[in-house]
């Protein structure tokens, strides 16, 4: 088996964002070196065959910290979600595994020591990957609080904490790839840039993101244009 197969008795699907925010909008494409380029956050799901026991992963990425395992969510009735994916295998592997269906260069997968994605895996796109995540993760998605609402009483927002971290990371990465991070929430979460700042702003007052300098359109995580 190579490195990069899914183990053995499980399906496993890789899908850009996370479930917090029900993989709503795209997140911005990073370069984590050698021309390596993933979604800077996004989620693998593993279901064992046997048991249908679904768990999922979560992961985020960046230039110069790599790829990083940051949740580990269980679908169903588990306890010990995390300690039932590494008894098949390591926590680096199904990280790889998972970027390996997502990786944004076809070279980056040549260059895999032979591996080639599957028929099934070349054929899916972004958005058939998205409603496959949240029908497998239906049960868990149903205990979470939902999205924020369109739009509620006089034009307000009801923002979650777990909605507020979802921006700041999109902010936060946005920025150090150099893109500008408020246009990138907005095309992220396909809402109006003023939606977006709104959105930053809220952020900001929960301590998810630096204060704006005196005198500076921005933050300290750099413009907000």
């Amino acid at each position: 088996m190579h490195p990069y197969d899914t183990p053995e008795g499980w399906d496993y699907l890789a899908v850009p964002g996370w479930p917090y925010d029900r993989f709503q909008g795209n997140p911005p494409i990073v370069d984590i070196g050698d021309n390596f380029k993933v979604p800077s956050h996004f989620t693998g799901i593993a279901t064992e065959k046997r048991s249908g026991m679904t768990i999922a992963l979560c992961f985020h990425a960046a230039p110069g910290r790599g790829m990083n395992l940051v949740a580990v969510m269980g679908a169903d009735e588990l306890t010990f979600p995390l300690e039932l994916a590494v008894k098949t295998g390591s926590v680096l592997k199904w990280k790889y595994v998972a970027a390996m269906q997502l990786v944004d260069d076809e070279a980056a997968v040549d260059a895999a020591g032979g591996w080639k994605r599957s028929e099934e895996q070349q054929a899916l796109t972004t958005a058939q990957r998205k409603e496959r995540a949240r029908e497998l993760l239906a049960p868990l998605l149903d205990q979470m609080p939902g999205p924020p609402p369109a739009q509620g009483p006089g034009g307000r927002r009801n923002l979650t904490p777990e909605h507020l971290a979802t921006v700041a990371e999109v902010y936060r990465t946005a920025h150090e790839q150099g893109q500008p991070p408020t246009k990138t929430v907005a095309d992220h979460f396909d809402i109006s840039h003023s939606t977006a700042a709104k959105w930053v702003g809220a952020a900001r007052k929960q301590g998810l993101l630096g204060q704006v300098r005196k005198g500076s359109r921005g933050s300290n995580e750099g413009d907000e244009g």
